[in-house]
């Protein structure tokens, strides 16, 4: 099971396409939140419309709203937030995929295509997937600052502590 099984059947799609809002239950987001790493997801929805583009392809479009909440990286408070996230997605049958072209990637080129599987297209996958590239990889509640100090040398004096290559040097020599 993926934490958002919003699988839509192709046979379910019709030819003017299909236009759909989801929300995440409860059950759903404590999955969602336990996943990602979040302390919570408060909520998620997503909007979205899937568009037969023939041959049995279909192109994924929408937006997703979540309040999540995350540790700050400084405190390990809570810091709230809210995401507002656009994503697009095509799913094509797996057969018409083409393979990997040589471990090349193309940053110009569109996403690759998405396979159908068993007649399903994935969009919780999708909206999950966007949510999780989404977060803040450093959250830092506001006013947090990280007040690191420099270790004292030897004898209490600021600076670098004596390397450890040094002490070294000093025990083979005998000093």
């Amino acid at each position: 099971m993926t934490e958002l099984a919003w699988d839509h059947p192709t046979r379910d799609v019709p030819e003017t396409g299909l236009t759909v809002t989801k929300v995440a239950a409860a059950d759903e987001l404590d999955a969602v939140a336990r996943a990602l790493g979040l302390i919570a997801c408060a909520s998620l929805e997503a909007s979205y419309a899937i568009t037969p583009d023939g041959a049995g392809r279909y192109a994924l479009s929408g937006t997703l709203r979540a309040e999540i909440v995350q540790a700050c990286v400084v405190t390990l408070d809570p810091v709230a937030s809210t995401i507002e996230e656009g994503f697009v997605a095509a799913f094509w049958p797996g057969d018409d995929i083409p393979p990997p072209r040589g471990g090349v990637l193309d940053l110009d080129e569109a996403a690759e295509p998405q396979p159908i599987l068993s007649g399903q297209i994935a969009v919780g996958r999708v909206v999950f997937e966007c949510l999780a590239e989404s977060l803040d990889p450093y959250p830092r509640k506001p006013g947090a600052t990280f007040d690191w100090q420099e270790p004292a040398a030897p004898g209490g004096a600021p600076g670098n502590p004596e390397s450890p290559f040094a002490v070294l040097a000093n025990i083979k020599i005998g000093r």
